[in-house]
């Protein structure tokens, strides 16, 4: 699967970047299933991450309860370490030509996130994972240790 980076902009020139005001991150939509559906979420591929992290409001709002889940502390961005409980969740990762789907164990932070922090437990360790600085793309493909399941929506045209 391929995706484009997003685009963000930034308050002042940044001289790292030659003065532009803008920075790109692999940011990909992420659909978490639980006992309710919402709609995909932006999530950031992060190898710094040691684990797939997302906004604790997201548990409420999918009916994820974390009364009794495992709590725990996550490493991410910058070796900053969150508190999170950890709750199966079912994922999906789409394209709209073709869905990856696969259980995993996620981690729900306390703290604020700008957006899902997808890193080693629960996506980085299903998926390798090729970033196209230049073409600001991501190829994000299943790998042997995937145990999900592939759907099919449609064949991408020439």
């Amino acid at each position: 699967m391929k995706f484009s980076y997003l685009r963000l902009p930034v308050r002042q020139p940044t001289p790292a970047l030659g003065g532009r005001r803008f920075r790109y991150r692999p940011v990909v939509p992420i659909q978490i299933l639980g006992p309710l559906t919402l709609p995909p979420v932006d999530g950031c591929i992060d190898c710094a991450a040691d684990d797939t992290v997302f906004p604790l409001h997201l548990a409420t709002r999918l009916g994820v309860d974390l009364a009794t889940a495992p709590k725990g502390q996550a490493k991410v961005v910058g070796g900053t370490l969150v508190n999170v409980s950890y709750a199966p969740v079912t994922l999906l990762l789409s394209d709209g030509f073709e869905a990856f789907e696969w259980n995993a164990v996620v981690g729900f932070a306390t703290v604020p996130l700008r957006w899902a922090l997808l890193g080693h437990a629960g996506f980085l360790d299903f998926f390798d994972v090729q970033l196209l600085g230049a073409r600001r793309e991501a190829m994000v493909a299943p790998n042997t240790a995937f145990g999900g399941q592939r759907i099919v929506y449609a064949t991408p045209g020439p």
